[in-house]
């Protein structure tokens, strides 16, 4: 077989590997659905966008979102505890909130404001993850200053018969149980899926139960550890879709339900006194349908979403919300230019959004209303060269009103190489409780700003003749004005409220991403990020690492058995540590951390597969979030199926 000198010299250097190649596959074409207003094949794309399938999840050892996410370029994340608690990311150095998380078309975002939860959120009915990086407002408005995580859930839509049962149940350490099932079939244009799964385990506990020692920027030296209590979490999901596709006009249904119970640590001396728990109940309803198609010269989407989330939170400090989001979008897609070696589109959008939320801490309920209209044009070349220029303008019904815009170019230098690059503006409003408060302790800022970001990146993706290995080099950069923080307004009783920083923020950094078929038998990625992220005062914002590191290799050692070993990097970074006892906050040092993950899975018959993880094999004792523990060495062991 013919190889190309990639392939040739890494085969070199794994000779008792090379015998196990086989002849040359065909690689499929990967589309991106997040980074422009219609879905492009991902070698035309301009935006740094990474694209996981299921078939990534498994090769990553990954069993939530959450671990899919952490090998992700540019990607930090925060804990606070082990599975189900609190789990955020902050994306290319962006605040927790300032990514739009999107499943199935709907933008799940909570109406709080704050960043979106990934701790309980299962892989069991994840069908595939884009995480697409940089300024973003300008096609899905506020939320989106650091980018997008579009997750798509399994639909039924391209199965190859009317009946389908896939299921998947496993056990593991800390008496973690999970299951999941799908029914799920396509027939004549009509598909359906109706899903089911239940995660439940012991945990370990929230706060750590190992000590550890850190020194603070003041030279201070601060001690965390000693909990006791385990700390639980059980979530049941429940979904169904279901809808009509005929390629140029289809409809759909989506309902879905989860349920989560939390358990969680809010103070050492309460540990133990109290049973911590958040109780969360979130139901999802949408009707969409589109008319025409891309090879038209008119096509039209339209949707109408409905979120409902109820919280409760048992403890020494109880408070609950209700919150509804009702958004309805309408899409004109005209293809004007749509044979030929130039293809050309525009794009034209409409949203209305309303939130309500009712909160213990309030006497009445906030609402906020937000209308957008949207446009993009953009333009293909057979060549692999585009161009995209998107604006948006946003109409708040309590903030300013504010315009983005993004403008993306890529162009094929050789048949091996292209540039690619980006520049773009967007927003973040104020969250719920910055601007109206929370309690008495924290005040309302009716004249809060909201956050405005300048950003770009430019980069080179360099490609083998085969595609089979390809590294892409980007550099990234953005400016934040109206940065908000908090200010203590009164030391006696530490009242506090919500305030823009005056200066600019600066992010910088450099992205670095491998993926490769070693052979046909033998898969591999790899990247790296280096991230600068500092205030106006030029202080290092807080849980970015200055360096982190994914790699991983996947081996299909026989038809039937298969082998997998990721390692994770962590770098050093700063972290706010809060001493209950003095009530006063610093900012501690933390030290960089590394992860070895082992996973193996055998094919017991054509339709039932056992899988095992493997997980931090050499037992690393670590804190990622200071105070909050991690688990050490942990196995889970599943049994699934297709019929």
């Amino acid at each position: 077989m013919k190889k190309n000198l990639i392939t040739t010299a890494l085969l070199a250097t794994l000779p008792s590997l090379a015998i196990a190649e086989q002849e040359t596959t065909t690689l499929q074409p990967i589309t991106v659905y997040s980074a422009y207003a219609a879905p492009v094949n991902q070698d035309q794309t301009a935006s740094s966008v990474t694209v996981l399938t299921e078939q990534d999840f498994a090769n990553r050892d990954a069993t939530y979102v959450s671990d899919a996410l952490k090998t992700v370029p540019s990607m930090a994340w925060s804990a606070s505890g082990g599975r189900g608690t609190l789990s955020n990311f902050y994306l290319r150095g962006a605040d927790a909130n300032h990514t739009a998380v999107i499943i199935d078309g709907v933008k799940v975002n909570p109406v709080t404001g704050y960043g979106f939860d990934f701790g309980g959120l299962s892989l069991s009915n994840i069908d595939r993850i884009e995480v697409l990086r940089g300024e973003q407002s300008a096609l899905w408005g506020s939320d989106a200053m650091g980018g997008v995580i579009y997750i798509t859930t399994k639909s039924g839509l391209y199965k190859d018969k009317p009946f389908n049962v896939d299921f998947d149940f496993g056990t593991g350490s800390h008496g973690t149980v999970s299951g999941s099932a799908t029914l799920s079939g396509y027939n004549n244009g009509f598909y359906y899926a109706l899903h089911g799964d239940s995660q439940r385990t012991r945990g370990i506990s929230a706060y750590s139960a190992d000590s550890f020692h850190y020194r603070s920027e003041n030279g201070s030296s601060i001690t965390t550890g000693g909990a006791k209590e385990r700390d639980k979490f059980h979530r049941d999901n429940a979904s169904l879709r279901l809808g009509y596709d005929a390629e140029d006009k289809g409809v759909e249904v989506l309902a879905a339900h989860s349920s989560q119970n939390v358990r969680f640590d809010n103070s050492y001396a309460g540990e133990t006194a109290f049973d911590d728990y958040t109780r969360t109940r979130d139901t999802t309803l949408k009707l969409s349908g589109y008319l025409g198609n891309d090879q038209q010269l008119f096509k039209q989407q339209a949707s109408v979403s409905h979120i409902k989330t109820d919280s409760d939170t048992f403890s020494a400090w109880a408070s609950r919300y209700d919150a509804k989001k009702l958004n309805t979008n309408y899409q004109l897609d005209i293809n004007f230019d749509r044979e030929g070696a130039v293809k050309q589109a525009v794009s034209m959008l409409a949203e209305y959004q309303q939130a309500k939320y009712d909160s213990s801490s309030y006497s009445t309920e906030k609402s906020l209303i937000e209308k957008s209209i949207a446009t993009e044009y953009r333009l293909f070349s057979e060549q692999d060269h585009s161009l995209s220029i998107s604006g948006r303008f946003n109409d708040s019904s309590e903030y300013k009103n504010a315009f983005t815009g993004r403008i993306a170019g890529a162009y094929r230098l050789s048949p091996n190489i292209k540039a690619h690059a980006s520049l773009g503006t967007a927003i973040q409003n104020p969250t719920m409780t910055e601007y109206y408060g929370w309690n008495s302790r924290y005040l309302a800022n009716p004249e809060l700003k909201p956050e405005r970001s300048r950003g770009g990146d430019i980069g080179f993706l360099l490609e083998s003749s085969d595609k089979r290995h390809s590294v892409d080099v980007t550099y990234f950069a953005r400016n934040v004005d109206h940065l908000i923080s908090s200010e203590v307004v009164d030391l006696i009783t530490y009242t506090s409220r919500a305030v823009n920083v005056d200066g600019t923020s600066k992010i910088r950094g450099v992205e670095i991403a491998y993926n490769g078929k070693l052979t046909d038998v033998l898969n591999a990625y790899a990247n790296y990020t280096y991230l600068r992220a500092k205030d106006s005062k030029q202080m290092e914002l807080v849980r970015r690492p200055k360096h982190t590191a994914n790699a991983g290799l996947a081996y299909q050692i026989t038809q039937q058995f298969s082998t997998n070993v990721n390692i994770s990097y962590v770098g050093k970074r700063i972290d706010s540590y809060y001493d209950e006892n003095t009530y006063t906050s610093s900012r501690v040092k933390m030290p960089s951390y590394t992860l070895v993950n082992l996973g193996a899975d055998y094919q017991l018959s054509k339709n039932l597969t056992v899988y095992t993880h493997l997980n931090n094999l050499f037992n690393k004792k670590y804190e990622h979030t200071v105070g909050y523990g991690q688990d050490g060495r942990n196995i889970y062991v599943g049994l699934k199926g297709s019929f």
